[in-house]
């Protein structure tokens, strides 16, 4: 993801539909059919209510084509009892959530698979094995490995793989993130459980002496084997979309006038877009970043609300958004309220969004 969203901001003519028949495999595989005609992509999103009354949101991949999906639910599973699932089906302008699935009755299994032993070369290639006691289980069938990538003291990567190594070089990650680690994933949770973790292990061989808690960009230039200005620009990169990630559901209204509604969703923009949300930022700080979408043709502008997050609000401080749009190009958007709480602003313009914020004089 450079400028643009994971999804663009194109609208759809047709009604988009529910995901039907969702069903439970013998292993705890989330099974639903998609009826919507292919040539469309659509994000699947599962939603796992647990036996103690939580419910995990489980980010699907995207899918084109009709016919039956299958998602590993199963990796929810950490206690004994009945879960369900919903499936929801979103386009860059609609979604709709299905009906709940029937229970899958999980007991938890008494055997922990072995935690793996993992070890990174100087290529930035990981691999692992089986501990003592993993003789007798077979990759892909019993079990496979769950790869963390952790920069800063957040994840930045996680992909779980039938694969006994996974090759990082040559990747973005290698600029900046600082630890691997790993777990054995089961295959089949109705007779082995996950491992524990694997310790952190530093990908690079600058940071070895360094402890987790360090970040990366605590880091030497001259120990990452990189141009020092590219560093420091990753590095500025990586302070500002860490300080901007949040997991909060974005509050906004619209104006009843509107030709067509929109959705806010949080969003980690890529180096790309926030290069762009640069040459615009001048003394303000990037506060959240979003993607806002249009849900029609977006031949006027819409005017929106915004709820500023509590962390973010401050007496003295000033808010504006950023658009940048498909094109790459920024736009500014001025705060048309006089709230403290809320930034209203009006766009023709969508995809990448980002609140920015300015401190008074007398409030510094």
């Amino acid at each position: 993801m450079l400028w643009k969203t994971q999804h663009g901001c194109t609208s759809r003519a047709s009604s988009l539909q529910a995901a039907q028949n969702l069903r439970w495999s013998a292993k705890g595989e989330g099974i639903f059919d998609n009826p919507n005609p292919d040539g469309w992509t659509y994000r699947a999103n599962a939603y796992v209510y647990c036996p103690d009354g939580s419910c995990k949101k489980f980010s699907g991949p995207l899918i084109s084509q009709s016919g039956t999906v299958t998602l590993d639910l199963y990796h929810y599973f950490d206690q004994s009892g009945s879960y369900s699932f919903e499936i929801e089906l979103l386009t860059n302008d609609s979604s709709v959530r299905s009906e709940c699935s029937e229970t899958f009755e999980y007991q938890k299994p008494d055997i922990r698979l072995p935690k793996p032993m993992v070890s990174v070369n100087e290529a930035g290639i990981v691999s692992c094995t089986l501990a003592e006691g993993g003789e007798g289980y077979v990759l892909g069938t019993d079990y496979g490995f769950n790869y963390e990538l952790w920069a800063g003291g957040k994840r930045v990567f996680q992909q779980g793989l039938n694969e006994s190594s996974i090759n990082f070089s040559g990747s973005m990650s290698l600029d900046y993130v600082v630890y691997v680690r790993v777990c054995t994933i089961s295959r089949d949770v109705t007779k082995y459980a996950d491992s524990e973790w694997s310790d952190m292990i530093p990908l690079n061989p600058g940071a070895a002496n360094q402890e987790p808690a360090k970040t990366a960009w605590e880091f030497n230039p001259a120990d990452w084997g990189l141009a020092a200005d590219v560093l420091e620009q990753y590095i500025a990169y990586l302070e500002k979309q860490y300080a901007a990630q949040s997991t909060e559901v974005p509050a906004f209204t619209t104006d009843p006038q509107n030709a067509y509604d929109v959705t806010v969703e949080n969003s980690e923009q890529g180096y790309l877009c926030y290069l762009a949300f640069k040459t615009v930022l001048g003394d303000y700080t990037i506060g959240r970043t979003y993607n806002i979408c249009p849900s029609g043709m977006a031949d006027s502008k819409a005017r929106i609300t915004l709820t500023i997050p509590q962390e973010l609000q401050k007496t003295g401080r000033t808010f504006r958004m950023i658009c940048v749009n498909e094109d790459g190009q920024p736009i500014v958007l001025a705060d048309l309220d006089s709230a403290s709480d809320t930034v209203t602003f009006e766009t023709d313009a969508y995809c990448a969004f980002a609140l920015v914020y300015k401190d008074s004089a007398s409030a510094r």
